[in-house]
């Protein structure tokens, strides 16, 4: 273990610039080094662009609490022979114990190794690698991924995930679930969920969270999977919210969360949710806006959307039903302000290629008697929806791809205008599956008009017929998998966007094997956004 004088002594020299978030940049006059303690969550880097990241771990002070100092330390090698920056970070119970910063003045598409110490403990070591120069040409490699709730499977994508080589990684939202939806004595779950109480009107639930403290909670129960620490120590992540960083399903505008009473959401309960999540991610936007765009060189634009904070309530009360007499109306979805932001950096940029982040599909998902499989996602908000793809297709806006999460199903095919089934196709969507959280095949699914289809957990192997025939209704889809979990590993180049949707084996045991890809690798070509008949009808 270093002591505090070798750490000086090494950190000598220190050319970069270090940037704390406002919330934490008090003076450090009061506060002395912690002594011991631990870093238990790991650490995480984030957003990175050509010369700076964001970095972030959370001390343990072992019961000393108060406030002290953590420094942080960033080389260019992994023995940290040479440190290019080292930083007094003040930090104490009211943040949780976080520590974040912003480091500046890096160099463009290098590698960097970064560790924090109290005087008697070092956290883990990171790596990260920062953006390519806005010139550069090379190629850009990313995986994305969503939905890892703790209690449902193990995070076998994850391990395969930390044995690739990325240049950083996209969390699509419910990084977290604030409720507890399985249980090893319930029969569905591999581990317990034991944070937040009971809620005997959310029969669905065993519990959720509700205090800032249960918040809190969830962020170090998920980190104590070392298969998760792995990937944040090896790859910087892009991080983005979804609905069960708070609550499942709810809208950010209506002070009910547009949920039913039975579900106890209160504004309190939103804000100890949102400081939480923004005291365990590396990143701190100004203010509450998520929202942003980050380059990787001339090949990736890459635009976050917030689609949770500003939308209005979902239509036709988010159920399995044929459109109802208010659903095509004005509501926000991304909101104004974000539209107009969305809009203006998509014909503004130069990238090659321009990818959404994207929390919710955009492909409409339809099944039985014309009914829409929830309002959740985009087809919630027509009015938006159209406003966005013909923005697209009238300036001629080329080489758009939605990469996206939520629906715990893998599903590729092509983003049309209109009723999303006959329009204009504009761009391509890649939605990457579930990490753990239970797909469609691993519960009993409702196809509409009062059909049910029943699913497996255990054993989910959903009828190659049903996907035909959903595929029938859904002429935009090229390909379906209901069953199986992963994430999306992208190579994205001037000749084309290569993704493979990475399926796994089963998450109810701890495995490495991965399905065979052959049919779920999907090359979009620039100019031609249309997937379809890659690997289904072509019609």
């Amino acid at each position: 273990m270093q002591t505090r004088r070798q750490f000086v002594m090494r950190a000598g020299g220190a050319a970069a610039t270090v940037l704390v978030p406002t919330s934490l940049a008090t003076s450090l006059a009061a506060a002395k080094p912690f002594a011991g303690g631990r870093f238990p969550d790991g650490v995480v880097a984030g957003d990175p662009t050509p010369k700076g990241v964001s970095l972030w771990t959370r001390f343990d002070p072992s019961g000393s609490g108060g406030t002290g100092t953590i420094e942080l330390e960033v080389a260019s090698d992994k023995s940290f022979r040479h440190v290019v920056a080292r930083k007094s970070i003040k930090t104490g119970s009211a943040s949780n114990h976080a520590v974040k910063a912003r480091v500046g003045g890096l160099k463009a598409h290098e590698e960097y190794f970064y560790r924090f110490a109290s005087k008697g403990a070092d956290s883990a070591v990171g790596r990260f690698r920062t953006a390519l120069p806005a010139d550069s040409n090379e190629t850009v490699k990313f995986a994305f991924f969503s939905c890892q709730d703790y209690t449902h499977g193990y995070y076998n994508a994850l391990d395969a995930m930390a044995d690739g080589d990325y240049d950083f990684v996209v969390c699509l939202g419910d990084y977290i679930y604030a409720e507890a939806y399985h249980s090893v004595k319930g029969g569905t779950g591999v581990r317990d969920d034991k944070i937040g109480r009971e809620n005997p009107t959310n029969p669905d639930i065993v519990r959720e969270a509700v205090t800032l403290a249960d918040y809190r909670a969830k962020y170090q129960l998920y980190r104590t999977d070392p298969l998760l620490r792995a990937v944040h120590s090896k790859f910087p992540m892009v991080m983005l919210w979804d609905d069960h960083e708070v609550q499942d399903n709810y809208a950010g505008k209506p002070a009910d969360g547009g949920l039913p009473a039975g579900k106890h959401f209160s504004q309190a309960r939103k804000k100890a949710a949102r400081q939480a999540f923004f005291e365990s991610m590396p990143a701190f936007p100004g203010g509450t806006r998520l929202y942003r765009k980050l380059s990787f060189g001339k090949n990736v634009d890459l635009f976050i959307m917030d689609q949770r904070t500003y939308r209005d309530n979902q239509p036709c009360d988010d159920a399995v039903v044929a459109p109802c007499a208010d659903y095509d109306q004005p509501r926000d979805f991304l909101g104004r302000p974000q539209m107009n932001w969305v809009k203006g950096g998509l014909s503004a940029s130069k990238a090659k290629w321009k990818v959404m982040a994207n929390e919710v599909t955009i492909m409409p998902t339809r099944v039985l008697g014309g009914a829409n499989y929830t309002y959740d996602n985009w087809e919630g908000y027509p009015q938006e929806r159209e406003e966005l793809l013909t923005h697209i297709r009238d300036n001629k806006i080329d080489d758009v791809v939605f990469v996206t999460g939520d629906i715990h199903t893998f599903i590729a095919g092509d983003v049309r205008t209109g009723d999303g089934a006959t329009g204009d196709t504009v761009a391509t969507e890649l939605v990457g599956g579930s990490i753990t959280s239970q797909s469609l095949g691993e519960t009993d699914l409702d196809a509409g008009g009062g059909t049910k289809i029943k699913g497996n957990d255990k054993n989910p192997e959903t009828s190659p017929a049903l996907i035909d025939a959903l595929r029938g209704i859904n002429p935009q889809v090229d390909n379906a998998d209901f069953d199986h979990h992963g994430f999306g590993a992208v190579t994205a180049s001037p000749s084309g966007f290569t993704c493979e949707l990475v399926r796994m084996d089963t998450i109810k045991k701890k495995s490495t094997k991965k399905l065979p890809s052959k049919d779920w690798t999907y090359h979009v070509a620039p100019g031609s956004p249309s997937i379809k008949g890659q690997h289904g009808p072509a019609q």
